[in-house]
């Protein structure tokens, strides 16, 4: 079953489209003709399908795209920056709300698949590498041009989340020379997953999250995102600890024993 529907009944431009498809959230950044930028009113409408997503409790992940041939422009031009500056009190706010979604989604307790459809350029590429798992087309590419605009190299946890996946020094590489990062590079070095044709990318981001719920009860698996999340920033011995709580807690759980029950009556069977 298929359900379309704009982020917010009260905004009827739909800049974000939410498609539940067989327990999985299809979220559309759908400002194609602009190229899907992070304009003002971006991260309240954000956060508020995150917190909508959060709450369904039939969904067991998110896949996160663009409309079009561009995936997100980042920083919308002329509104979030202009040459001649913004007022500093609506600048902070839009900041502070876009860090707000980035953390949002790592803390999310569904599990979210960017599908890169296309270019993610500046704050588009932080928005795609806060998501947990990353697929990419053939076209996509990750445009890291901050430094390129006078601005610092790093926005939207760029410093934090690309060293994590590629290392530090190739994320010093790619963002001291505003590096263009090809779909095929980004494999390589980690961000993405996969790369298939643009037009096999939704289904395979759609596999994935069929995998996930196939493989991980939601409330397993959010406990698990959350472990991997203490795991980059804390010691082990934080994380054997946080570990062995949230396991004796799903042990307890319903949901593991019958799993657990399955598992052995189909070995007996054999």
């Amino acid at each position: 079953m298929s359900d379309l529907a704009p982020a917010s009944n009260a905004d009827a431009r739909t800049d974000i489209l939410v498609e539940r498809r067989e327990g999985v959230a299809i979220v559309t950044l759908n400002r194609p003709r602009e190229r899907n930028p992070l304009g003002l009113a971006f991260p309240d409408q954000m956060l508020g399908v995150l917190q909508q997503l959060d709450d369904d409790h039939d969904l067991h992940a998110v896949v996160l795209t663009g409309a079009g041939n561009v995936f997100c422009a980042g920083a919308e031009l002329g509104q979030v920056v202009k040459p001649d500056g913004i007022d500093p009190e609506l600048q902070f706010r839009v900041i502070r709300g876009l860090h707000k979604v980035v953390q949002r989604i790592r803390d999310l307790e569904l599990p979210v698949i960017a599908a890169v459809n296309g270019a993610a350029v500046g704050g588009g590429a932080a928005l795609a590498m806060a998501c947990d798992i990353a697929v990419a087309s053939d076209k996509a590419r990750y445009f890291f041009a901050f430094g390129r605009l006078g601005a610092a190299a790093c926005d939207m946890g760029c410093s934090y989340l690309l060293p994590r996946i590629v290392g530090s020094v190739r994320a010093r590489h790619w963002l001291l020379t505003g590096a263009s990062v090809e779909a095929e590079a980004g494999r390589a070095a980690g961000l993405f997953v996969d790369v298939v044709p643009g037009e096999r990318l939704l289904d395979a981001a759609l596999a994935i999250a069929a995998s996930i719920k196939q493989a991980t009860p939601r409330r397993a698996g959010a406990a698990s995102k959350l472990a991997i999340a203490r795991g980059e920033d804390t010691d082990l011995q934080s994380c054997l600890s946080y570990e062995a709580y949230v396991q004796n807690y799903l042990f307890s759980t319903d949901e593991h024993k019958s799993r657990l029950r399955a598992l052995m009556e189909q070995r007996k069977r054999k």
